[in-house]
């Protein structure tokens, strides 16, 4: 792997994650958490209707 492609990739990281830091500081928790579960529903919710869908169709009793 080209080892600039690295170190952008952990600057990138290294970033993104100040500005995380500095925002949740910059906001109460509720906020921070609110905004960054609406923008990150599309990785976990189709994860979660499955792990459901699962537990109420397969497993129902």
């Amino acid at each position: 792997m080209n080892k600039y492609l690295v170190l952008i990739l952990i600057g990138g990281i290294f970033f993104f994650s100040l500005y995380l830091i500095i925002e949740y500081i910059a906001t109460n928790a509720n906020l921070f958490w609110n905004k960054w579960s609406r923008k990150t529903l599309w990785i976990w919710l189709p994860f979660y209707a499955f792990q459901r869908l699962i537990k109420e169709v397969i497993f129902k009793k």
